[in-house]
């Protein structure tokens, strides 16, 4: 049967916990078996507490002994302290475990997100509406005819360039031969129509610009006839309608200054030819100053009437 032993060393200067159950104590050398225990089974063994990690101590010495001052002692003779056991062998080291999983850290995870809101969904279709409708296809391209259609429009326009455009393009698609002949018919008349019509506008210019000058330099004579040059080789629009209703009431205004000068020196004659020439313009701007003349015109018939009248024989 084995000793008991103790967990503690039972040295109580001593103290210390014991790696393993042994005989002596590996610190002091102490024995650990109580005394007047003999044959006892050994209790159970607790289980191992690790001691702490601390130097191990210096081996203890016994206080020395007083000497009286009286009667020298002989030094006493220290015991011989027994040999110190052997160290037990460390245990094996236990295998290392593998540290535990730590949990995912909290911030790595996003956050859940938030479900999509009904007005958001009406935006986004909103938005791809206008997309659509701005970039959907185009409409069903037109036809040869109504594009020859156009380019003639353009043609009509004296939009020479345009129509010659159309023209290629038509050619480039290879349209009907004969969409492409009326196309180029009809480009080929605009542009000898347009080329008179610059040519003419061009010579409206220095017509226009001569029977202004004309005008302000009081001769509506010269006036008229410059305007009746440029009508006679272009022919009348608006623009000559307008100027030449201007021309005759110069003309007009020029024989009502005239008859008041007939007026004046008592030329009932003169006074009636102007007036007659006045009327032949029929212009409503002068109406009124015509009506005044010609009541003078009255007045004067009448004056020489009753100057012409013989008087009353004498002796009657």
């Amino acid at each position: 049967m084995l000793e008991p032993v103790n967990e503690i060393c039972l040295n109580t200067a001593c103290g210390r916990y014991l790696p393993l159950r042994v005989a002596h104590c590996p610190f002091c050398g102490a024995r650990q078996v109580a005394q007047g225990v003999q044959n006892v089974a050994p209790a159970m063994p607790a289980p191992p507490v690790p001691p702490p990690a601390v130097p191990p101590p210096q081996p203890r010495m016994p206080p020395p002994m007083p000497v009286p001052l009286d009667k020298p002692a002989p030094a006493p003779v220290p015991a011989p302290a027994p040999p110190p056991a052997p160290a037990p062998a460390a245990p094996p080291p236990l295998p290392a475990k593998a540290p535990p999983a730590k949990p995912a850290a909290r911030g790595s995870v996003p956050p859940p997100r938030p479900p999509v809101r009904l007005r958001t969904w009406i935006a986004a279709a909103v938005v791809l509406t206008g997309i659509w409708f701005y970039n959907k296809p185009a409409d069903k391209p037109a036809s040869v005819a109504e594009q020859v259609d156009t380019a003639m429009a353009l043609a009509a326009q004296c939009d020479l360039d345009g129509a010659r455009s159309a023209l290629a393009v038509l050619k480039s698609a290879k349209a009907p031969a004969a969409q492409l002949k009326r196309l180029q018919a009809s480009i080929t008349t605009a542009a000898s129509a347009c080329e008179k019509q610059q040519r003419r506008a061009q010579a409206w210019g220095a017509a226009q610009a001569a029977v202004n000058q004309a005008l302000e330099g009081g001769k509506p004579e010269l006036a008229a006839t410059r305007l009746a040059a440029h009508v006679k080789r272009w022919g009348d629009d608006p623009d000559t309608l307008e100027l030449d209703a201007r021309v005759k009431v110069a003309l007009a205004g020029a024989q009502l200054d005239a008859a008041d000068a007939c007026l004046a020196k008592g030329d009932r004659v003169c006074l009636e030819s102007r007036l007659i020439a006045a009327e032949r313009y029929k212009r409503p701007e002068l109406a009124e100053r015509t009506q005044a003349l010609r009541t003078a015109l009255s007045q004067l018939l009448e004056h020489s009437l009753l100057d012409a009248a013989p008087g009353p024989a004498p002796g009657q």
